[in-house]
């Protein structure tokens, strides 16, 4: 078992069978916009994490890093689909989507 690294900029990956996915994006927490999973196929999501930038530590407007770990158990296609969003916001007002396709072999 592996892992493989993608960021905000990659939108297509291979992996073999049993390898993990770890995708971080840019998020800005403090500001309630946070990266919401609306496509996930193929891939089981084994963790989600977020990271606050390192100074100052959760003060509004500061950044930080969102952390998916997603496993591709078996060989195909797989697809991850986020948006940015506030979650009070209506479904139709992100302020960013993201999408990567996972090629399994």
């Amino acid at each position: 078992m592996g892992e493989v690294r993608v960021s905000s900029q990659e939108s297509r990956v291979s992996v073999r069978a049993g390898d993990d996915v770890v995708v971080e994006l840019p998020e800005n927490a403090t500001t309630g916009f946070r990266w919401e999973v609306t496509g996930l196929d193929g891939l089981e999501l084994t963790g989600d994490d977020y990271t606050p930038d390192p100074a100052p530590p959760m003060m509004v407007g500061t950044g930080g890093t969102r952390l998916l770990r997603l496993r591709a158990e078996k060989a195909g296609e797989g697809r991850l689909e986020l948006v940015y969003r506030q979650p009070w916001g209506a479904e139709n007002e992100t302020a960013g989507e993201y999408a990567l396709r996972v090629t399994v072999v």
